[in-house]
């Protein structure tokens, strides 16, 4: 049987959980909580009262029985011991006549009853008074009331007490007085007191229900505004700001979240001034490694492409400065965009030329193809933006390319005090040379960069002149790149359209 009431229990329990929203808002939570203070104390402040009430008429209907009864006894002294019982009827039959004395009667030592009017305690209406006069009498000093019920129909009973009191005369007992009392009065004061109270207490839960609900608005608004604040963090907007003051510990919260929020904001300016100045992948890094950030590097395999303007010495002694910077900047952005496609990152920026990395900040298995294509992508967006400038009236800009793949080092260059993220070796050194080699819209590559598996299949490629090179040790074979083959070329139409789509040329 147990075990079953167990199981019943755990299955309400687990319903009454799934019925159960998942999130329940504070501000109802709140209300809950100071709706049930409220009805808690008003519950316990209206039985408190409700008792001290029934106290109060229980202490003054027996002081009024005791009374009564005292009253009856001293009166019906002279009538007893001269035995007159008319006397004595009329002494008795003239309580009788009010609403609250429903009988009295006059008992001799022994419990015999010599005169009465009205309804007796030991008649047969006394439906729960289970005592005998002769009990009644012997506890008569010690116990002087005593409440029963008055039979009216089997359906109807009425709360009664009797007071009895000895009759003495010279410290002997001649008998005994006993008077009974209605309660119906005292049950109709205690119901409208019940119900005064309980009407009340009903008018202060709900007034209370409603300030609770308004003051639980007030306390949760800061609670909401916070939420709609991480809501707006998380989606990357750091200009939320609180614009209720406070004087209280919420006040200094609102105050240190808006410090934050300006925190956040210069962060994100930075990481945005740092994406300008440097390339996404390198100002990521440095961002994320603040506390680690220092001299030196790890050897990589990867791919470095140069590009630079033919005749920028003579081009820049007859142009203005912000003619020249415009011009630099527009290329610039393109090549950009071009390394962007191909996993590319732009090392630096040197005068006229341009230097990206390919497979350095992020391992990339073709980083030498990648460096191929986006050499041919940069070679077809500059032929169509000397188209642009040749229908504007204006010279062409013709660039050469310098490609070379080789083990590297990479890393951190420079000093404690000023430092950059970058490439050194052989590898960048050669791809260097081959691009001061190049002629005008020619992508120059060393032999051992075309011989590759995974380039020599894809690439369109013609044997260049073998070259010496200053800095490098015997003759460089060389070869110039010219297209891609198959599906690789679709895909670089499909990037130069990317480009030229965003640009809305």
């Amino acid at each position: 049987m147990r075990r079953n009431i167990q199981k019943i229990s755990s299955a309400l329990k687990t319903r009454a959980v799934a019925l159960l929203p998942d999130h329940v808002p504070v501000v109802y939570k709140i209300v809950l909580l100071i709706t049930g203070l409220i009805v808690l104390c008003s519950s316990a402040l209206s039985g408190i009262l409700v008792y001290g009430q029934a106290r109060i008429m229980e202490d003054e209907i027996n002081d009024f029985g005791n009374t009564i009864v005292s009253h009856l006894a001293r009166s019906v002294q002279e009538p007893l011991l001269a035995e007159d019982k008319l006397a004595m009827g009329v002494l008795v039959s003239s309580l009788t006549t009010g609403h609250s004395v429903i009988g009295t009667e006059i008992l001799s030592p022994a419990g015999d009853r010599l005169v009465g009017s009205g309804l007796s305690p030991f008649g047969s209406e006394a439906a729960s008074l289970k005592i005998s006069p002769a009990e009644i009498i012997r506890q008569a000093e010690s116990i002087q009331h005593w409440p029963w019920q008055l039979t009216i129909s089997s359906a109807i009973q009425v709360s009664v007490v009797s007071f009895i009191s000895p009759i003495k005369y010279e410290d002997v007992t001649a008998g005994y007085a006993l008077v009974t009392f209605s309660q119906k009065a005292l049950d109709r004061s205690l119901e409208k007191a019940i119900s005064s109270i309980a009407i009340t207490t009903v008018l202060i839960i709900f007034f209370g229900i409603i300030m609770a609900y308004f003051l639980s608005k007030r306390i949760s608004m800061p609670v909401l505004h916070f939420m709609k604040a991480i809501e707006a963090f998380g989606q990357g907007d750091y200009n939320y700001r609180f614009d209720e003051r406070r004087r209280d510990e919420i006040g200094q919260l609102m105050t240190a979240f808006d410090h934050m929020a300006e925190g956040m904001t210069q962060k994100v300016q930075v990481e945005r001034a740092l994406d300008r100045y440097l390339s996404p992948q390198i100002a990521k890094q440095v961002i994320n490694n603040l506390d680690s950030i220092k001299l030196g590097g790890k050897r990589i395999v990867g791919s470095v492409l140069f590009a630079d303007i033919v005749g920028f010495t003579k081009m820049s002694e007859s142009m203005d400065p912000e003619d020249l910077a415009a011009i630099l900047n527009r290329f610039f952005s393109l090549i950009t965009w071009a390394g962007e496609l191909n996993l590319g990152t732009v090392d630096k920026f040197m005068g006229d030329c341009v230097m990206l990395v390919f497979g350095a900040l992020d391992e990339d298995e073709e980083h030498a193809f990648h460096a191929a294509t986006c050499g041919l992508l940069i070679r077809r967006l500059v032929d169509h933006e000397n188209e642009r400038r040749v229908a504007e009236g204006l010279l062409p800009i013709d660039f050469r390319v310098g490609l070379n793949a080789g083990s590297m080092l990479a890393g951190n260059m420079g000093s404690k005090e000023k430092m950059e993220y970058t490439v050194v070796g052989d590898t960048v050194n050669l791809a260097s040379r081959l691009c001061s080699i190049a002629d005008a819209k020619q992508i120059v590559v060393s032999k051992g960069f075309y011989k590759q598996k995974n380039i020599r299949s894809r690439l369109v490629a013609n044997e260049h002149i073998p070259m010496q090179l200053r800095g490098v040790e015997g003759v460089v074979e060389t070869f110039v790149v010219e297209g891609l083959v198959g599906e690789d070329q679709t895909r670089l139409d499909e990037q130069f359209e990317t480009i030229i789509g965003a640009n809305g040329d």
